[in-house]
């Protein structure tokens, strides 16, 4: 016999988790209005860089873009692990975050590696699921020269680095040199802000 609250979960979860790979694959690509149609209306989320309305991100993230592939930058998001869970037309998503990217700092070409983990807290909208709101908990970064025979004094700031967050702090200098700078959003693992954004998901799923 067929559970049909099963089988719908199922395809739920399949429909979620191909909206959050395809807010990936067109971030990382670029693809702003393929993009835009992975968000609810209501949208908003919070990264390292960014707090605000979905609909106002796509103009300040293709900026940036632009700028980093002027320089022969590149990114890519990767994730793993979903873990979904309903309540009526609400959900909440849980997975593991590795982005990678490449750009030089001081002429140094760099690698960088930042990990997180991200919730995502999912809504129905005309039929159907969109991403109601984005959070990144940041767990640590590093930062590597792409030739391992480079003094890492050459692009290192060492005293720069000292103000941040010691698991964070390669990520968030190299968004001060590189940018604007982390926003004051910025969620860290283990921190009180960790616990206000996991609050902000169970009231999600309780219908609060």
């Amino acid at each position: 016999m067929v559970n049909e609250k099963k089988l719908q979960e199922t395809i739920d979860r399949s429909e979620i988790i191909n909206v959050i790979s395809k807010s990936i694959v067109t971030r990382d690509s670029g693809q702003w209005d393929k993009l835009a149609e992975c968000y609810h209306s209501e949208a908003e989320f919070t990264s390292s860089w960014w707090h605000g309305p979905a609909k106002d991100f796509a103009a300040a993230a293709s900026k940036r873009m632009a700028e980093s592939r002027r320089e022969g930058g590149e990114q890519k998001h990767m994730l793993a692990n979903h873990w979904v869970e309903f309540a009526g037309e609400r959900a909440l998503v849980e997975c593991d975050v590795c982005l990678f990217t490449r750009r030089p700092i001081n002429d140094v070409e760099l690698d960088a590696e930042t990990f997180s983990r991200r919730l995502y807290l999912m809504a129905k909208e005309n039929g159907d699921w969109k991403i109601w709101r984005r959070y990144s908990i940041y767990e640590k970064s590093r930062l590597d020269a792409v030739d391992p025979t480079v003094d890492p004094n050459k692009f290192f700031d060492a005293r720069a680095m000292e103000k941040f967050p010691k698991p964070m702090r390669t990520h968030m200098w190299r968004l001060t040199v590189k940018s604007t700078g982390p926003t004051e959003k910025i969620c860290i693992r283990g921190t009180d802000e960790e616990k206000v954004v996991r609050a902000e998901g169970r009231k999600w799923m309780e219908g609060a």
